[in-house]
């Protein structure tokens, strides 16, 4: 199923709060590492310190997103988020890297739990406050790509939280290290893989694509149904935000009815809206010559005398 991002305002307030929540855990499990000796503790106290950086872009991305439309910039600053979703992407993978990094080093240099007490309290307050951000995110994920890759962030640190505790038990029972080796890696698989996701979709942004929820035959189709539209070319569709799309288009309608445009233009804008959830339409009308071949592009020559 194809994701829709709504237009409902993201609440930059739960984001703040889940900045706060996750600078106190950083700050808890560095403290809690090097009292117990647990490399994994620490290790997962650098992978929220990089969430914490995450975000705050995100927190940016929100209050960018949201600027007014200025004369230099006419369609306001809604890009801003999907920079950070990129930005917080590729933090992912950073993460993810450096997961692999200190598995690979446990495996070969296992360390010792000098103080499992201390360390299963600050693991278990670390997963708290984890639980608790998810919580904060979860009704703002569907609400734009930047929120995604904030979620996206808190799902991953939690269940990085859990390997860190299950390891630490089982290592603290057993002595079987390689188990922590192998939660470690499954999770860091998992991070590449919807890091991937996100960065695909923020790449097509900027390449200035169709979105993936929309079916550009099936606009076409549309447009040409209204009523007196003999014809559509240069037909564009892009995605402004990962929550706003845009369309541009060339109409074709018979000389009678130009009388009709601007009414023809008010049809096809609200059937974009309501059909597709296209809000930014730029329309223009022209005179029907028979149907022609330039559908998605016409270059413009221009001779200068």
């Amino acid at each position: 199923m194809k994701r829709v991002y709504t237009h409902t305002k993201v609440s930059g307030r739960k984001l703040f709060w889940t900045i706060v929540f996750n600078f106190g855990i950083t700050v808890a499990e560095i403290v809690g590492g090097l009292i117990s000796g647990y490399l994994a503790l620490l290790a997962d106290a650098v992978h929220n310190l990089t969430d914490v950086a995450s975000l705050g872009l995100a927190w940016l991305g929100v209050k960018g997103s949201q600027k007014p439309a200025t004369k230099k910039s006419t369609y306001g600053y809604k890009r801003v988020e999907v920079m950070t979703a990129f930005i917080s992407a590729v933090f992912l993978v950073v993460i993810a890297i450096f997961i692999l990094k200190e598995a690979y080093e446990r495996l070969l240099n296992p360390q010792p739990i000098t103080k499992p007490g201390i360390f299963l309290s600050i693991a278990g307050i670390g997963l708290l406050g984890n639980v608790l951000s998810i919580y904060f995110l979860n009704s703002e994920k569907g609400k734009s790509l930047n929120m995604k890759t904030a979620f996206l962030h808190m799902a991953y640190d939690t269940a990085s939280s859990v390997v860190v505790i299950v390891g630490g038990v089982v290592i603290l029972f057993t002595g079987w290290y390689v188990i922590d080796v192998i939660l470690s890696a499954a999770i860091a698989v998992m991070i590449f893989w919807s890091s991937y996701l996100v960065i695909r979709e923020v790449v097509l942004v900027f390449l200035e694509a169709v979105p993936r929820r929309v079916d550009f035959d099936s606009v076409l189709k549309a447009l040409r149904g209204i009523p007196h539209v003999r014809d559509v070319h240069d037909l564009h569709i892009w995605s402004l935000s990962s929550q706003e799309v845009a369309l541009s288009c060339h109409v074709t309608i018979e000389q009678k009815d130009f009388q009709k445009g601007p009414d023809i233009i008010v049809q096809i804008n609200q059937m974009l809206d309501e059909q597709f959830g296209i809000g930014h339409g730029t329309i223009q009308i022209e005179k029907y010559e028979g149907n022609r071949p330039d559908l998605l592009y016409r270059r413009h020559e221009h001779r200068w005398e």
